[in-house]
């Protein structure tokens, strides 16, 4: 079977790095991958280096990797006579749009393929009223959390499978932590974006400094890049704590950093499924979040984390603190993660995208 998936660019971002993960399951499952997306990262912003590091990765795991160079371009005719030149090169068995921008550009496409849309966020880009468009592309839809899955109940008439997302293989842990380091590091991973909400985090690190002092400050840690980085950096000058919250930009050695750090914080103001606390969890990183759509379907509160209300950075410094000084806490919190991760393996959200691809070709 020839799988067609379709991305806005290649970056760092939790529907990019699913996408990836799948296309190595795909191949090895013997099937062939296509990766396309619509836009090169610079040109919407993303970083040159991470798009390198990922197609090579593509490549390197047998997948192929195609780009329709349209950037920010919203021509919509020109987005579509590309698409339709390229279903009509690839011939592929199925299209997965992980974007609905590419969606509209599949209208009519000269291919006899089905066609399925994820949308990775429990929050629309779009008015509701497109999914009555949608349904004259789309023959069926993803579901990535309990969320997303209630927003295409009450939109859509195709079908729906929930099949929640999946951590890379590379992410494990063999064995709970018992302790957080005497020097701990807390990491978060995302863009930085008015949905990662870095400006809380910003305000729990001002938090905990007035709670525990410099002295025993914990080092806070965020992986990816954005518009607003020079901004956060500025912010967190102005709040005194810029010694404390350092801006890694976007890192393709997620993995190590989750390695060596000693707790995951996720700030969000709402999620899909964050395939970055998946692979905290897979990692043995007790959580701290935001409880919010998406947060609360992979973290349980006092069993792998801890959960605090949205905006209060008080609770969520109050949370760390608890952590970092209960060591029986945090192992039962770092065990939990590992026991709950294994219940999102990517080779379970592999067999189930290749079972609704079957599916779907012989309805």
């Amino acid at each position: 079977m020839h799988i067609v998936s379709i991305l806005t660019s290649l970056t760092s971002g939790g529907a990019e790095m699913l996408v990836v993960n799948l296309n190595k399951e795909f191949v090895a499952a013997g099937h062939r991958s296509t990766v396309v997306t619509l836009a090169d990262a610079d040109s919407v912003g993303n970083s040159r280096a991470m798009e390198a590091t990922l197609r090579q990765r593509i490549l390197d795991e047998g997948g192929e990797h195609i780009s329709l160079h349209l950037g920010t371009s919203r021509n919509p005719l020109r987005g579509w006579r590309q698409m339709r030149a390229l279903v009509r090169r690839l011939k592929p068995d199925v299209i997965h749009a992980h974007t609905a921008r590419a969606l509209l550009m599949l209208l009519a496409h000269p291919d006899k393929a089905p066609v399925v849309l994820t949308h990775h966020n429990s929050k629309l880009s779009f008015p509701t009223a497109m999914f009555r468009l949608f349904d004259q592309i789309a023959d069926a839809y993803v579901a990535i959390s309990k969320e997303t899955e209630q927003i295409f109940t009450q939109n859509v008439k195709r079908p729906i499978a929930y099949i929640p997302n999946a951590a890379s293989k590379s992410f494990s842990a063999s064995e709970p932590r018992m302790r957080a380091s005497a020097n701990p590091q807390i990491l978060s991973v995302g863009t930085i974006s008015a949905q990662k909400h870095y400006d809380l985090l910003v305000e729990v690190a001002t938090a905990l400094k007035n709670r525990i002092g410099v002295g025993t400050m914990p080092k806070f840690m965020i992986a990816g890049n954005g518009a607003d980085l020079e901004n956060m950096r500025a912010m967190a000058q102005e709040c005194g704590v810029a010694d404390h919250v350092h801006f890694l930009g976007e890192r393709s050695d997620i993995a190590q950093l989750m390695q060596s750090s000693d707790l995951y914080l996720n700030t969000s103001r709402y999620e899909g499924m964050p395939v970055a606390l998946l692979e905290a969890m897979a990692s043995g990183l007790p959580i701290v979040a935001t409880k919010v759509a998406g947060n609360t379907e992979l973290v349980g509160h006092m069993d792998n984390g801890l959960l605090c209300p949205l905006d209060d950075a008080e609770d969520l410094a109050g949370a760390i603190s608890k952590l970092i000084d209960d060591a029986g806490l945090y192992s039962h919190c770092s065990a939990a993660a590992i026991k709950r991760s294994k219940s999102f393996s990517i080779e379970a959200t592999c067999a189930n995208h290749l079972a609704l691809y079957q599916k779907i070709r012989t309805a």
